[in-house]
């Protein structure tokens, strides 16, 4: 009995199957088709990722606990990674690096060419110090090289916050370091004073420590001097950032070549030779390119000469001001020094022990901005972007295989609803299905 019905089972569905084939035809054949249309002649995309680790700031910089400067540089690169490579400014950049901006362009054409670019961008998080970027394009290498400008942008973005920050705390330290450093010649102008008005009274040993300490604080006010004047040169040297800024800044390299500077008698001639020339040429000229370049390789070259020195006279103000600490600690011993006011004297201590403790504090910040300017050292690339063999979309195998799976489902939905609102009656059962009244029995062995 059982075996019956499920064979009268498959024969309706048989049934069906014939009646209703070209449901099932009709759908699975025309969704097929549109799949292999898609395969043929959608545009292919090809695909390039690379992989970037961004190591912890412990690992580069020992005082990462010792500071606050540096502290404050710990926070987590990766926490505005998609703000920074979906920023505007970033796919302005891959717009204009890959070339995909036109002349002719519209300014709604540009809007949708942004947004284009950007859904063809993805990111992802692999793990807590990892990222991924992944481009697509319809050329292959210019896939690879999106990545790539993409990858570049980040890092230089990561980098230049962090540089500016470092920066705005060594200014910080600086700042504060000066406001000490006047308390401190002020209270020691004033001690001075007294000893100075005391001298006569003094041994002649102290008197040499007095006279060698007033050679000490001249050498200092030279070496002060002159750190000013490498500041400004290097507040000048800011104004050219790139070759293409010599031509609008004729005025500023005429005050470099009259400054004090490492090497700035071998521009002086150089500028002559480029405000002559320009005079009679254009910019294009070139041997106004050339000297264009030339100037700005010396002006680079002079940039790092600067911080050189800066770094050498700090070091020297440095031994200079211990130096200069000791002969103090030496005159304090004096008879002279502990007749002056106690008040006066603890008031003293207190600001040279905030300036000395200043001092290391700024030590500290410019480690940190050195080791900042190195931070290219910090990005290492595990995934090179590569330029992609075949296209990532469209996908053959699942677009065939969704199309051929989707055709069938259709065909089945379609021919099951044909199937229930057709009220043709084919077997007994459909008598009683649709509750129609009963005429007559056949008997199934009745001779015609």
């Amino acid at each position: 009995m059982h075996a019956r019905s499920a064979q009268l089972t498959a024969q309706e569905l048989l049934g069906v199957f014939r009646r209703r084939r070209k449901y099932f035809v009709i759908p699975f054949a025309a969704l097929v088709f549109m799949s292999i249309c898609g395969v043929i002649f959608l545009p292919k995309k090809y695909e390039s990722s690379t992989t970037i680790l961004v190591q912890r700031d412990e690992v580069l910089n020992p005082l990462v606990n010792y500071t606050m400067a540096v502290s404050m540089a710990s926070e987590d690169r990766l926490k505005t990674f998609n703000e920074i490579v979906y920023s505007l400014s970033a796919i302005q950049t891959l717009i204009d690096s890959l070339g995909l901006d036109r002349a002719n362009f519209s300014e709604e054409q540009r809007q949708d060419l942004v947004t284009k670019i950007r859904k063809n961008i993805e990111t992802e998080r692999p793990g807590s110090e990892t990222f991924k970027i992944t481009y697509m394009d319809s050329d292959p290498d210019r896939s690879q090289r999106g990545v790539a400008i993409l990858a570049r942008y980040f890092i230089k973005t990561v980098l230049d916050v962090e540089n500016q920050r470092n920066e705005l705390a060594v200014q910080f330290f600086e700042n504060k370091l000066d406001e000490l450093r006047q308390k401190f010649d002020q209270g020691e102008k004033e001690i001075v004073s007294v000893m100075r008005s005391r001298i006569g009274e003094m041994p002649v040993e102290n008197q040499t420590l007095w006279e060698n300490m007033e050679d000490v604080n001249k050498r200092i006010g030279i070496i002060e001097e002159q750190e000013k004047q490498y500041r400004h040169g290097q507040a000048l040297l800011a104004q050219i950032p790139d070759a293409n800024s010599v031509k609008n800044n004729l005025p500023t390299l005429f005050e470099l070549q009259r400054l004090d500077l490492p090497q700035s008698n071998e521009l002086q001639p150089l500028v002559l030779k480029y405000d002559e020339d320009t005079r009679k040429y254009t910019f294009r000229y070139p041997e106004v390119r050339k000297l264009t370049l030339q100037i700005f390789d010396l002006l680079t070259a002079m940039k790092d000469a600067i911080e050189t020195d800066i770094t050498r006279l700090q070091h020297e103000r440095s031994d200079l001001e211990v130096h200069k600490g000791s002969l103090v600690g030496n005159l304090q011993q004096s008879t002279a020094y502990k007749e002056i006011d106690k008040d006066k004297t603890s008031s003293f201590e207190i600001v040279r022990n905030l300036y000395d403790d200043m001092k290391v504090k700024l030590e500290q910040a410019r480690t940190t901005r050195d080791l900042g300017r190195k931070g290219g050292e910090q990005f290492i690339m595990l995934d090179p972007p590569i330029v992609p063999t075949s296209p990532a979309k469209p996908n053959r195998v699942q677009l065939l295989g969704g199309g051929a799976g989707l055709g069938l489902f259709v065909g089945i939905f379609s021919a099951g609803l044909a199937e229930l609102l057709d009220p043709t009656i084919r077997s007994p059962q459909d008598i009683f299905t649709y509750k129609k009244k009963i005429v007559a029995f056949l008997p199934e062995n009745a001779s015609s």
